[in-house]
């Protein structure tokens, strides 16, 4: 109120020059009130050219980076979404927490750990990482209020270290602005980086390799290998769009305004990105990531003889494997059977490995890693990740070398065989069931931390009705 009182104070002038110096000392005075205002609460006001050249000399005066709360003054919308992601509980999400927790314990045995923790502070808690500058790590020093991967470090990135970007080799500072993938400038602290549209901004934490050099998280390689990257498919065109995959083989955005401020309003756009960044964690993602379907000659189901029964299994969808990022932990398993009447018949796999690690309960490790309740004789999909004691383990820090890979390959469509063997008595139809799940870590692993069962989650399920003699419906 007091800058509204000398504004009006300012008006009255005892001569006509005087005065209209006053009115024009006034108006500049005003402006500059409202301007400081605003950028206090965070309203992305217009500027002139002057003022956008002030602040592009003047990121290197924003001492740290703001907390993503700060942004849902403008940006409200894209604020709720990202509360919602993985992004923001990246430090506290507690399978995340637990195995960090007994990380740092085990650092005081073992120096070599001491790299593998900071690799996993630089990108579950990146502010904390820059603000370390080195130092070793400590839990007093994690601000809660930007403990995540902040709204801030993404939009501060300029490039990363090295030949390739991985294990949280970013170069990020504060600053006032902010980089976006919108060539248009439409605000003061809005800058146009190509790399913000690129999945080498994703790769700087969503690749990584251990202190034994091992790719253990491989998701931006297995893209680069992929169709998706020779045809210019990126990361956020899947998991930054309103699907979370492609539709008809292309991206669907959201579309509007990236600010629901009224004072300073931003274009219309066709393409806004989401922010809940869906992955392996969002159902609404992974159920619609992979199709099956069922082939079975009719001609083949003789009473008392044995059928090949197919199922294929469709991962075109995806630009990277299935299961990707955490590879230690994470499964798929693919239930068969088929239904004759009331009697239900399991389709067991089998398998052409060595050690048959993609057969649930064959492989040498099983009982103990995934644990005596699991269902037995299912086909899995997994890497397995073995310490220098050639034990299977749970931890990526762990990790010496992966004995075996049957993960599914980007844009991979496989096809698994069965053998049934027909009943005697077979008569009327036969229904063949097949139902992926997907497990993102045993229970036994949930154990060990005191975390939460994980449970399955269907990823696809198809059913193919089939009468002997005839073709299947």
């Amino acid at each position: 109120m007091r800058g509204i009182i000398t504004y009006h104070s300012f008006q009255i002038g005892d001569g006509k020059g005087k005065g209209r110096r006053s009115i024009f000392f006034a108006v500049r005075l005003l402006c500059c009130f409202l301007a400081a205002m605003f950028r206090a609460e965070g309203v992305a006001a217009a500027s002139s050219v002057s003022e956008q050249a002030m602040h592009r000399g003047s990121a290197q005066q924003q001492k740290s980076f703001d907390a993503s709360s700060s942004c849902s003054t403008c940006h409200l919308n894209i604020y709720d979404q990202f509360v919602e992601s993985m992004h923001a509980r990246s430090y506290t999400n507690p399978v995340f927490k637990n195995m960090f927790d007994e990380l740092v314990e085990n650092c005081a045995d073992d120096e070599s750990l001491v790299r593998e923790m900071m690799d996993c502070i630089a990108c579950h808690s990146p502010v904390t990482y820059l603000e370390l500058e080195g130092s070793t790590f400590a839990e007093d020093r994690v601000n809660p209020d930007i403990s995540g991967v902040e709204c801030d470090i993404c939009h501060r990135i300029t490039g990363y270290k090295g030949p390739k970007p991985q294990g949280g080799n970013y170069i990020a500072e504060p600053g006032k602005q902010k980089y976006g993938p919108f060539p248009q400038q439409s605000d003061w602290h809005h800058v146009y980086a190509e790399l913000q549209t690129k999945s080498e901004i994703c790769a700087v934490c969503h690749n990584r390799i251990n202190r034994f050099g091992l790719e253990i998280i491989s998701t931006f390689t297995e893209w680069q290998d992929s169709r998706y990257a020779r045809i210019g498919i990126q990361c956020q065109d899947c998991h930054m769009n309103s699907q979370g995959f492609l539709t008809g083989g292309k991206a669907v955005f959201e579309s509007g305004r990236a600010t629901q401020e009224n004072l300073a309003k931003s274009p219309l756009r066709s393409k806004l990105y989401t922010h809940r960044f869906p992955g392996a964690h969002s159902e609404t993602q992974i159920k619609g990531a992979i199709k099956l379907d069922i082939q079975a000659d009719a001609s083949s189901l003789i009473p008392g003889e044995e059928a090949v029964i197919s199922v294929i299994v469709d991962n075109s969808k995806s630009g990277h494997r299935l299961p990707t990022g955490t590879a230690e932990l994470r499964l798929l398993y693919l239930d068969f059977y088929a239904q004759i009447g009331n009697r239900t018949i399991p389709l067991p796999a089998s398998s052409l490995y060595p050690g048959m690690f993609d057969v649930a309960g064959k492989g040498k490790y099983d009982a103990e890693f995934l644990g005596q309740d699991f269902p037995q004789g299912r086909r899995l999909y997994r890497a397995v990740c073995v310490d220098t004691a050639e034990k299977q383990t749970y931890y990526a820090y762990n990790a010496e070398k992966i004995i075996f890979d049957n993960r599914l390959l980007a844009d991979e469509i496989r096809k698994e065989f069965f053998t049934f063997q027909v009943p005697d008595d077979i008569s009327g139809k036969v229904s063949f069931v097949a139902t992926l799940y997907y497990i993102r870590y045993p229970d036994p692993f949930a154990e060990q931390l005191g975390l939460p069962r994980a449970g399955r989650t269907e990823l696809a399920s198809v059913r193919r009705d089939v009468v002997p003699g005839r073709q299947p419906e």
